[in-house]
């Protein structure tokens, strides 16, 4: 297995930069064939913040880019089930991915909530507000 950088990532789903778009499809193309690249949950975060924060994506779109990566065949997701339950609650709760990406990984690991001070997050049954 290959682990991908987020600025590879992105690549694969930004034409922002033609030539580096190009070389990343190929990489990943090719790896593919011989051995899957990985999406770590680093990775699964700073993508979605990338698109959030600096290129300024609305949710909706942020949204649809998860969706693609997470169906994508070509790429292997860390513990993608917690990822796409991470997905199904941002789409309508209103703390960031991030958030409800850590509270599925903490249920995964035995946890009952996640303590936040975080309100939008507290609003999730996946979280304890604390006091």
């Amino acid at each position: 297995m290959i682990g991908l950088d987020t600025n590879v990532l992105l690549r694969l789903f930004i034409d922002d930069d033609a030539a580096q778009c190009q070389r990343a499809r190929a990489f990943v193309d090719a790896a593919s064939e011989d051995e899957p690249c990985l999406v770590n949950l680093v990775v699964l975060v700073e993508f979605v913040w990338a698109l959030s924060k600096p290129l300024r994506q609305p949710k909706q779109e942020v949204i649809k880019y998860l969706d693609g990566l997470l169906q994508s065949d070509d790429l292997a997701i860390e513990r993608k089930a917690a990822a796409l339950a991470a997905l199904a609650a941002y789409r309508s709760g209103a703390a960031d991915f991030s958030d409800y990406l850590l509270a599925e990984v903490n249920s995964g690991l035995g946890c009952s909530s996640t303590a936040t001070f975080d309100g939008e997050a507290a609003k999730s049954k996946l979280f304890t507000s604390v006091p």
